[in-house]
């Protein structure tokens, strides 16, 4: 039974004019629902959870960085205002936001479906408020396994497939974090994702900002911005996670892969590996010097096998590639040099037959 005295309050995001009105209009028509307030952009969404302590947050989907900040600042749940259903991988990693489901674009009343999408959005609301009646079951406390290793695997045009293709066939050391950057525009990051986790045996997430290194995973760096990996201190333990870059790319590519590698080479030093797969340009060039230098492995994608061959080629110039390799001869590679205990350098430059650098 609902208190309706005192009325469950929301705060609307970023939404579309319309879509505000209207949605405050329907909820205004519900004696145990209020919407208190509306935000236009980050900061005030975070000023105006702060100020109104709403019982829920309607966002839009393009507000997802402003949820991260939303969460840390002001916990409290949010209800994603999307205009298709979002992927499962995209939910599950919005869920660290406070992000617990979704609803489609607002109806007519017009719209034959108005009454069913008006009971399924108000079920979804007042779920939220509901109590919860289960037993309290005292569960430790654990902490992920950071790794002892990582591998950044980066390209561009044929990178996606180049990426699946290696995965398909390599089982990492369980010590292991991969790091996958490929130049990709936002909006397909979460598409893959998913194609990824059909192919690999390991679980997969989205790399996005406060996304902990776990042992064991592969993380995917969003399209669309430049990430990088930071030390955090949780306790007596040091552990690393993903966050936006806030120095300038040597190239105007995003995900930079000469940011995320040189920030690997920090936080692992020679026990970071780096892989140059087919793409455009130069960028991992300078990330492939960081990780030479420090000592650790860099292996660059021979031309037969690469649809580009610009950025491998760039990195074997530079005389930065540990070996050079076909794509299909990687797996069985890495899978010899990336093993705990294993030194990171192996001897000098190899490379395949065919290469003939240009």
């Amino acid at each position: 039974m609902y208190d309706f005295s005192a009325p469950f309050t929301l705060l609307l995001g970023d939404l579309p004019t319309l879509v505000r009105m209207q949605l405050t209009k329907l909820l205004h028509a519900e004696p145990d629902l209020r919407v208190v307030g509306s935000a236009a952009g980050p900061d005030e969404l975070v000023a105006q959870a702060r100020r109104l302590r709403p019982g829920l947050v309607i966002a839009a989907e393009n507000q997802l960085l402003g949820l991260e900040r939303l969460a840390r600042q002001q916990p409290v749940p949010v209800l994603l205002y999307s205009s298709a259903a979002p992927l499962a991988g995209m939910l599950r990693e919005a869920a660290r936001w406070g992000v617990f489901d979704y609803i489609r674009p607002l109806l007519s009343h017009e719209h034959p479906g108005f009454n069913q999408y008006r009971n399924e959005l108000l079920r979804k609301i007042r779920s939220v408020r509901l109590p919860v009646v289960a037993p309290t079951v005292a569960r430790t406390p654990t902490l992920p396994m950071p790794p002892s290793r990582v591998v950044v695997l980066g390209g561009s045009t044929g990178g996606t497939t180049a990426v699946e293709s290696l995965l398909r066939s390599w089982r990492p050391s369980p010590n292991t974090t991969i790091i996958v950057a490929v130049h990709l525009p936002a909006h397909f990051t979460n598409s893959f994702v998913e194609r990824l986790r059909k192919v690999s045996g390991l679980p997969v997430v989205a790399g996005w900002p406060g996304t902990t290194l776990e042992a064991g995973t592969i993380i995917v760096a969003p399209g669309g911005q430049n990430t990088v990996i930071r030390p955090v201190t949780r306790g007596a333990w040091l552990t690393w996670q993903t966050d936006v870059a806030l120095e300038a790319s040597p190239t105007p590519d995003e995900p930079s892969i000469d940011l995320l590698m040189r920030s690997a080479v920090r936080a692992f030093g020679r026990a970071t590996t780096g892989v140059i797969l087919t793409g455009l340009g130069t960028d991992g060039t300078l990330g492939a010097q960081s990780i030479w230098q420090a000592g650790g492995v860099v292996v660059a994608q021979d031309e037969a096998s690469a649809a580009v061959f610009s950025m491998p080629k760039s990195v074997i110039q530079a005389g930065y590639a540990t070996t050079v390799l076909p794509l299909a001869a990687m797996p069985e590679y890495l899978s010899r040099v990336v093993l705990p205990g294993r030194p990171a350098w192996v001897g000098p430059v190899t490379a395949s037959p065919k290469f003939v650098a240009r």
